[in-house]
């Protein structure tokens, strides 16, 4: 799921707990995983491939909230909870942004046609299960905008950058043995587009299009293909149209034993 998504997620789960009073770099651990891909050197086989539940020693526990988004996404992309990251990309995977991007694919393949894109069934997978993340945060986008998701996350890369960024930086290294300069690199490189503005501009079917576009080189002036991606991510809405997901998601996590601190 998108870092929205994740961010209120984990905003229900500390309300849930009973915890107040939390530092706000807890929500920029909890999208390191997506975040540090930002560094060219830094991929998300990395990020995404650890042990579940890596015993952290105290002075690391923020660390956890890292396995927080892990273990969410365990449940988008396989459809339970793992030990270990699944090898290999599984186009059909049970995981629950697969199963809603299903019916997806043959039109994803067709939508690249008209532009004259060849693209694989598995990659046409992998891209549906995208649309569905993308469109995940406009479904719950009430409870984003109740939680403050988006302000809080804004303050929180801010706070983390300028008074917890030695911190941050020197788990990632541990957690991931990546140099610390990298993960300094990637939190000064995301002060400048994990804003409210451009989270906010990004808040409707127009900007989550534009997103699927650039990411993967679509911008073009073929007006079929403006109509036909419009109608995919319509229907992509239709198809999530709640939120079990986000119920889903918190039952399997918590059932597996994970408990948020302060």
């Amino acid at each position: 799921m998108l870092m929205l998504t994740h961010t209120c997620m984990l905003q229900d789960t500390i309300r849930a707990a009973g915890i107040r009073d939390i530092e706000p770099d807890i929500y920029i651990y909890n999208i390191a995983p997506d975040l540090l891909t930002i560094h060219p050197d830094i991929s998300a086989g990395l990020t995404h491939s650890i042990d579940r539940f890596i015993e952290a020693p105290v002075e690391r526990k923020k660390t956890a909230y890292v396995m927080y988004h892990l273990l969410v996404d365990d449940i988008a992309h396989y459809g339970e909870i793992s030990l270990k990251c699944a090898e290999g990309f599984n186009p059909d995977s049970g995981g629950y942004t697969y199963i809603k991007g299903k019916n997806l694919v043959a039109r994803i393949i067709e939508l690249h046609n008209l532009i004259g894109r060849e693209i694989s069934r598995g990659e046409a997978a992998y891209r549906s299960h995208l649309i569905i993340e993308m469109i995940y945060d406009l479904v719950i986008s009430t409870q984003i905008h109740e939680n403050q998701s988006i302000r809080l996350l804004a303050d929180a890369i801010n706070f983390t950058l300028d008074k917890k960024a030695e911190q941050f930086c020197s788990d990632m290294a541990w957690l991931y043995s990546i140099e610390q300069n990298q993960a300094l690199y990637v939190l000064k490189s995301a002060v400048a587009y994990i804003t409210e503005e451009r989270m906010e501009r990004l808040m409707n079917l127009e900007g989550r299009i534009r997103l699927f576009t650039d990411k993967f080189g679509l911008r073009n002036d073929n007006l079929q293909f403006a109509e036909s991606i419009q109608t995919l991510f319509r229907d992509a809405l239709n198809c999530v149209e709640n939120d079990d997901f986000f119920h889903q998601a918190a039952a399997a996590i918590d059932d597996c034993g994970w408990t948020p601190s302060n």
